[in-house]
């Protein structure tokens, strides 16, 4: 299933390469499929265009600690819970501290 999905939104964002939520889709799917390599790939490019999208800064985040670098990881999530906080979403918020705490 995990790879139908990924083939569908390689083929979107092939129609749409220059859509961020298509990128975003095919940057989806492949961390639900555990491709965090690529999947890091994409979601920076995104946080390049739009350093304000909440999402695809904790992704980027969590796929950077999945690939361990850490340094990375801590900055981009420390990004992301400024989001969280600036933008009022208080569950990530929440979670992105924890987050933060067990990288201290």
């Amino acid at each position: 299933m995990s790879q139908q999905r990924i083939a569908q939104a390689r083929e979107l964002f092939a129609k749409f390469p220059v859509n961020d939520l298509a990128q975003f889709s095919l940057a989806q799917a492949l961390v639900d499929a555990g491709e965090q390599r690529e999947a890091v790939t994409h979601l920076r490019e995104l946080a390049q265009r739009k350093p304000d999208w909440m999402v695809v800064q904790i992704l980027l985040g969590k796929g950077q600690l999945a690939l361990g670098d850490t340094a990375a990881a801590k900055a981009t999530l420390t990004h992301a819970h400024a989001l969280a906080v600036a933008q009022h979403h208080d569950g990530p918020r929440e979670e992105l501290a924890e987050l933060l705490r067990t990288l201290d």
